[in-house]
């Protein structure tokens, strides 16, 4: 079920699941991506926590101005003022790429007093994508701002050929074709959304200027990090960056996976986020 709230007076998409009597947990996903992602994740943690997954400005189904700012920091501010809107004074944060890194921005940033956990799910750090995904995905991106239709037309092909999506998503996961091709179907459909070839160029950008190295040491909330050791999208350095900078953070790194490991492995990515999540 999708819900909408006003954020500086766009509609942002939002999945609520859990009581509001449970610690709070807020959930933001990556570049081209959408809230779904945090699904099988929400239906374990929900008995336990108060979860809100929304979908960015300019992503999802939120609002997708053209004049939208979508920078690293805009979007964590409007995090936080999702957490505002439903009354969290603190609470737990997971994201994922660039989510991670808008989370992270937010609890050594923004809002270090708020954040009572932080979670990075192969999240962005130091601004760097792997040279694939900058030098291929980031031009074709280029192009389609110029030619939105080449969404729409990458979405019909990958529709009747498997071979085409398994070539171009092959940096979200280490074994593309082990994994259900339905699985993943709204994925494709978000990431080809023809309505985010404007946001996705300056979002984009954002991710690649904000360097959260020299911010790490800010954070004050115990943090986990979590990375499939064979992400082709985020370069598995920027979990060493995190952990050299804050030695307190716990790293979790998973054998045979790549940038998606609530897909790809499920259980090795649960079961270590259950236990941070309820020490």
């Amino acid at each position: 079920m999708t819900d909408y709230l006003q954020i500086d007076h766009q509609n942002i998409a939002y999945t609520q699941a859990g009581s509001p009597t449970n610690p709070p947990v807020l959930f933001l996903h990556g570049i081209m991506s959408h809230r779904g992602v945090w699904t099988r994740t929400i239906e374990t943690l929900q008995q336990d926590f108060h979860c809100i997954a929304i979908d960015h400005l300019g992503f999802g189904n939120s609002d997708k101005p053209l004049d939208g700012d979508y920078s690293i920091a805009k979007q964590a501010e409007r995090a936080l003022k999702v957490a505002d809107h439903f009354g969290f004074d603190k609470f737990i944060v997971i994201g994922h790429s660039m989510g991670g890194q808008i989370a992270t921005y937010l609890a050594s940033n923004l809002a270090p007093e708020r954040v009572s956990k932080l979670v990075s799910v192969d999240g962005v750090v130091t601004g760097e994508l792997s040279r694939w995904v900058q030098n291929f995905t980031r031009k074709t991106v280029n192009a389609a701002h110029h030619i939105p239709a080449l969404y729409s037309t990458s979405l019909a092909i990958t529709k009747i050929s498997k071979a085409y999506a398994w070539f171009v998503f092959s940096p979200w996961f280490f074994n593309i074709r082990r994994l259900p091709y339905d699985l993943w179907e709204l994925d494709r459909k978000m990431a080809f959304n023809i309505e985010i070839a404007h946001s996705t160029p300056k979002a984009w950008d954002s991710l690649n200027a904000t360097d959260l190295t020299p911010s790490l040491k800010n954070i004050t909330a115990p943090t986990l990090v979590i990375f499939g050791e064979q992400d082709g999208t985020v370069p598995v350095a920027q979990a060493h960056v995190f952990k050299k900078q804050m030695p307190a953070a716990q790293l979790v790194l998973i054998e045979n996976c790549g940038h998606f490991p609530m897909y790809e492995e499920f259980d090795k990515y649960i079961k270590p986020l259950e236990k941070f999540l309820k020490q």
